[in-house]
Order: structure tokens, then C-alpha cells, then sequence
């Protein structure tokens, strides 16, 4: 626990370090004005953008550290160059270091102390230590005599138009910066989406599968019952009994499993169409890219709706758009064309793509359960998707709809899905 504390006690101090030298080679960068002496330099433009982005630092150490490193830096140059005599140069110093020390200090107890700041008083804050500050060095140098109204109207604009375009570059870095994360965020939550989709799509079909299991141990227990009767061997007859036993544990997991992913990934708020299609699109586009694939995705809304149930329409629109990319696999200046159009007591989605396309034989074979035409021409193994059948049993069971297909080969493939508009407002009223 010590060690750590060290280490970021280290890493701070490292911070403060690289802040003072970035300062001092700032300052630098100046034009004397009103009195010998007294300079405008960008460090007073970067010091509240330091303070920024380092809002984890005590301000009264970063400023005293500056306030070493710099004037220090100075006035050795002043030296140097002979552009004053000893005397002189260590009044520059020891004002320099007046105006961090007092910056330092304004900045620590009205804001920084207070722990929770927001922007506009960030603004407030650094043009008042900037004035202050200014006021303190210039009073310095004259002996705290001869002022002039020129004098405050000066510090003034300075203050004001080095504290604008401190929290101009400050603010406009961080929001830039959350803009970026806001993109970041709304990828991963599509991510989400389409993997809880593909998820829920199995866990439906698992759900219906328990029934089927039921149906093998019981029938497993009734030939066990006949068994008992024939002229078999005990451990014949036992056997039935031990496969409705097997049975019932798997269903058991069965049901564990579909549970705990039913519920881990079913969030329970409903989407707009809107949404749903950005969801689909962007990582449709995402794999596009990935596999450097010559693919445009035109997108047709017509309208937009709050879809209860939308993962499975998810898992409708991502299988036909996928199965649109991979029929364009290896050609160029493919298309995959998604239209929804509104049809009063129906909702249409049209899938298209100008792809390789079926013949009779595969297009009269797509439903059926198990048949694919993926898989892995090395190896053998075939790709597991949702697949169509499944597809057609949530278009019917989920929705109440059907699915219309039209292909013609080296020509394209289209997928036209009827689901009722009442069954995705609301949900399947069976």
C-alpha cells in the first residue's frame, strides 16, 4: 500500500515537473508592456489550461514549482544577454514569481478547494487570477505608485482575452474528447445489441426445444413400463429408465441456461426502428470494412415505430443483410439495398442484393431445417447461424408474417418479410 501511494505521489510530482518546464519555455514567448519589466507571455494563455486537465493537482504546488522554474529560467537568460544589472534582474525574478504565487493562490481557495467546479466558474475564476495576479507584478515593479486608469483597462482586456482563449482550447478539447467517447460508447452499445440478438434468437428456439426433450423422456419412461412385460433383461429394461433419467438432467441445465440468459440479456426497454436499423447498418458496415469487402448498404425507411421485441427483429434484419453480404463475397460494386415501407396492417422489409443469386433447387431448400451452404471448404465445418428456418419460425410465431423470395442466378436475391404491425407494437398477442 505504501509503495503505491510512492508511486503516485511520484507520478504527480512527475506531472508538476514537465508543467513547469512547458511553462518556462512559454514564457518565453513575450512582449513587455506599460513598465520595465513587466511582460505578456503565452504561459498565462497555457497555465489554466494546465490547470484543466490536471485538476487532480494541488494547484498551490504546480504554481510553486512554476513560479521556481520559471522567473528563475528568466532572468539566467537576463543575465546572460546583460539586458539589465543584477539588481534589476532580481526584481523581474521576484516579481515573476509573485504573479504565480498569487495566481496559484486565488486559483486554490475560491475554486479548486471546493472540489465540485463547472465550467463557467472555471472562466470566472482564471480571468480574476489573471487580473489579480498581473496587478500584484505591475505593483511590484512601480513601488505600488504612479497607477493609471490605462493600467486596470489594460489587465483588464489581457485577462479577459487570454481567459476566452484558454477555455476556448480547454472546454473545446474536452468536449471534442467526449464526443469522441460518446461515439466509442454508441459502437459497444451496438455491439451489444446485435450479440444479445443473436442470443435471445437461440435462447427462443432452446425454449421450444424443452418441449422436445419433455417428449424424449417420456416416451423413454413409457418404453421402459412395456419393457418390464417382455421376455428382456433387467438391464435391458433399465436402460429406457436410465435415458429418461439423462433426459431430464440435461433439461434441467437446459432450463438453467436459457434462464440465465434470457435474463442477463434482456434489458426490457423497447426501440425505435430507427435505432434498430443504426444497430444493424453499423455492423453490417463494421465487417464490410474488415474484410475489405466492395459493399454499399443503401438504407429505405419509411417509417418509425417503438418495437417492443426488438431483438428478434434484430435477428430478421441482420440474417437477410448478411446473407446479402455473403452472396457479394467476391464481387465488386456490390449492394445491398434495405427498404421498410408501411402497408397499413403490415410492415414490409425488403431485402435485396445484387449478388450471386439461387437456383430452383437451393431457393426450394433454404427453410428447411439444418440446410446451409456455408461452410468451410478446407475443413468441412459448417457455419451456425440463426439460419433461415429459424428465421421463417420467428417470422410466423413472433410476428404472425411469412417471407416471399424472388432470386435469379449471377442476377440477385430478394427477401421480402410481411410481419403485422400490431404483433410489433405490442408484442405476439398468442
Amino acid at each position: 500500500m505504501n509503495y503505491r501511494l510512492k508511486f503516485i505521489q511520484y507520478n504527480q510530482w512527475q506531472r508538476i515537473l514537465l508543467v513547469a518546464i512547458c511553462i518556462s519555455m512559454a514564457s518565453q514567448i513575450s512582449f513587455p508592456i506599460y513598465t520595465k519589466g513587466f511582460i505578456i507571455t503565452l504561459s498565462g494563455l497555457l497555465l489554466p489550461i494546465f490547470l484543466y486537465f490536471n485538476g487532480d493537482l494541488n494547484p498551490l504546488k504546480l504554481t510553486f514549482a512554476i513560479a521556481i522554474a520559471s522567473p528563475l529560467f528568466r532572468g539566467l537568460q537576463l543575465l546572460i544577454c546583460n539586458e539589465g544589472s543584477y539588481q534589476q534582474v532580481f526584481q523581474f525574478v521576484i516579481t515573476d514569481m509573485a504573479f504565480y504565487l498569487c495566481y496559484g493562490f486565488l486559483y486554490y481557495f475560491p475554486y479548486w478547494r471546493k472540489g465540485e467546479r463547472d465550467d463557467r466558474s472555471f472562466f470566472l475564476t482564471i480571468v480574476i487570477c489573471d487580473y489579480l495576479s498581473n496587478l500584484l507584478e505591475v505593483s511590484l515593479l512601480i513601488n505600488f505608485q504612479n497607477y493609471s486608469y490605462n493600467l486596470f483597462q489594460l489587465l483588464c482586456v489581457v485577462s479577459l482575452v487570454r481567459g476566452i482563449l484558454s477555455c476556448f482550447v480547454a472546454l473545446g478539447y474536452h468536449y471534442f474528447t467526449l464526443l469522441l467517447q460518446k461515439g466509442s460508447h454508441e459502437q459497444r452499445y451496438y455491439h451489444f445489441i446485435w450479440i444479445a440478438s443473436s442470443i435471445k434468437s437461440e435462447v427462443y428456439f432452446m425454449h421450444k426445444n424443452i418441449s422436445e426433450i419433455e417428449n424424449v423422456m417420456k416416451n423413454s419412461y413409457v418404453l421402459n413400463e412395456r419393457l418390464k412385460n417382455k421376455p428382456i433383461t433387467q438391464e435391458d429394461s433399465g436402460l429406457a429408465l436410465k435415458i429418461a433419467h439423462d433426459v431430464h438432467e440435461i433439461k434441467k441445465d437446459y432450463i438453467n441456461v436459457t434462464s440465465a440468459l434470457g435474463d442477463y440479456y434482456d434489458t426490457g426497454s423497447p426501440m425505435m426502428l430507427s435505432d434498430i436499423l443504426k444497430v444493424v447498418t453499423s455492423y453490417a458496415q463494421e465487417v464490410i470494412r474488415e474484410k475489405q469487402l466492395s459493399i454499399v448498404i443503401e438504407v429505405k425507411n419509411q417509417l418509425d415505430l417503438v418495437v417492443p421485441n426488438h431483438y428478434y427483429i434484430v435477428s430478421i434484419l441482420s440474417n437477410l443483410i448478411f446473407n446479402g453480404i455473403e452472396a457479394l463475397d467476391h464481387k465488386k460494386n456490390g449492394l445491398v439495398q434495405l427498404t421498410i415501407q408501411d402497408l397499413n396492417k403490415e410492415i414490409l422489409i425488403t431485402v435485396h442484393d445484387n449478388g450471386c443469386g439461387m437456383n430452383q433447387t437451393t431457393k426450394k431448400l433454404i427453410f428447411q431445417p439444418g440446410f446451409t451452404t456455408k461452410f468451410n471448404k478446407k475443413t468441412g465445418n459448417v457455419y451456425r447461424g440463426i439460419g433461415l428456418s429459424h428465421l421463417k419460425t420467428i417470422v410466423q410465431e413472433k410476428f404472425g408474417g411469412y417471407i416471399e423470395v424472388t432470386s435469379k442466378e449471377k442476377t440477385g436475391t430478394t427477401f421480402k418479410v410481411f410481419l403485422k404491425k400490431a404483433y410489433i407494437l405490442k408484442g405476439d398477442p398468442s
